[in-house]
């Protein structure tokens, strides 16, 4: 039978997550071309979404220069949270394309999302979220009614709108994010391992501690390079970023990372909507229950240690009781 040159790999039987782009298709040269393709759309989206700004900032009575650019915070958010969400299909794009594998493969070893498995990891991640935040109050002597609620919009529409783009695009960037970092990051260091080499250096590439490592930190070391004098917040990242890429191995898929990043980012883009701060969102680290609170001390650190250790103990237990899949399947002879 002759096979479609064109078609994509499929999953590879019985793997781990971070070893799925390792098919019979992979070449030494397919990492740096993906991560080369990548960075070639990244730079035409942000691009794209700078001259999008620009238009709209014009025919809204500003000028060209950089600084006049003010569409506003709402739109802003909007806008941003846009060109992030549109990282997921730039690395759908590279996994079909550059990879010659199937798309869902990013997502877990079953080639798509485990939606009710997704559902779970949601509803167990506002435990350690909320957790955190009533330790937050806790330390820091304030209450509920302490929090400095300034709705300063204008008007309860324009409040409503801001909660309304929140809540349509934070799950979505919250999922790209996930699956560049956690999902293409991880999956490329892992691929990178021959599943004939016999030598340590062999072994210790197809283990999962080096795509680990690199999916759990790059983001944190990213952020130290443009603030590096908020090394707590740092720290707190790259333990964030630890958690999420181990219970991405752990459970075969991103459906755990994704359900704490959303209700994360959830609870700290609406708070900030609600105390009129929406300038502030991105400017800080989703942690403390999503609350900016406290940002760049220790406590932000002890914070993200309880909220990660906490939701890690629950999924990985929850993981064991369902029975959730953390390799591929292998063909049935």
């Amino acid at each position: 039978m002759r096979q479609n040159l064109f078609a994509c790999a499929e999953i590879p039987e019985g793997e781990s997550y971070h070893r799925l782009a390792r098919t019979p298709r992979f070449r030494w040269w397919v990492p740096p071309l993906a991560l080369l393709v990548f960075a070639v759309l990244l730079f035409f989206l942000w691009v794209g979404v700078v001259v999008v700004m620009t238009i709209v900032a014009i025919l809204g009575g500003s000028g060209l220069a950089p600084d006049s650019v003010r569409v506003g915070e709402i739109a802003g958010l909007a806008f941003g949270l846009s060109a992030i969400a549109l990282l997921a299909p730039v690395t759908l794009f590279v996994a079909r394309v550059v990879q010659w594998r199937r798309p869902g493969s990013l997502l877990s070893v079953t080639g798509h999302l485990r939606w009710r498995w997704l559902a779970r990891c949601v509803f167990t991640a506002a435990v350690p979220v909320t957790a955190a935040t009533a330790l937050l109050l806790a330390f820091t002597g304030e209450g509920p009614a302490d929090l400095p609620i300034t709705v300063d919009y204008g008007s309860v529409e324009v409040l409503a709108a801001a909660m309304l783009v929140i809540v349509l695009l934070v799950p979505l960037q919250s999922v790209a994010e996930e699956m560049t970092l956690r999902g293409m990051v991880m999956q490329l260091v892992g691929s990178l391992g021959s599943p004939d080499g016999d030598s340590a250096f062999s072994r210790v590439l197809r283990s999962p501690w080096p795509a680990i490592l690199a999916g759990g930190t790059l983001f944190a070391a990213l952020y130290a390079a443009t603030h590096p004098g908020d090394a707590w917040n740092t720290a707190a990242l790259a333990v964030l970023g630890l958690g999420m890429a181990w219970v991405t191995w752990r459970t075969g898929g991103l459906e755990a990372a994704i359900g704490l990043h959303v209700v994360n980012s959830l609870v700290q883009f609406g708070v900030c909507a609600v105390e009129g701060r929406l300038d502030e969102v991105g400017t800080g680290v989703v942690l403390g229950g999503g609350l900016p609170l406290g940002t760049n001390t220790p406590m932000t650190l002890a914070l993200a240690v309880v909220q990660v250790g906490l939701y890690l103990l629950l999924v990985g237990a929850m993981a064991r009781r369902h029975g959730v899949r953390r390799r591929s399947a292998t063909s049935q002879v």
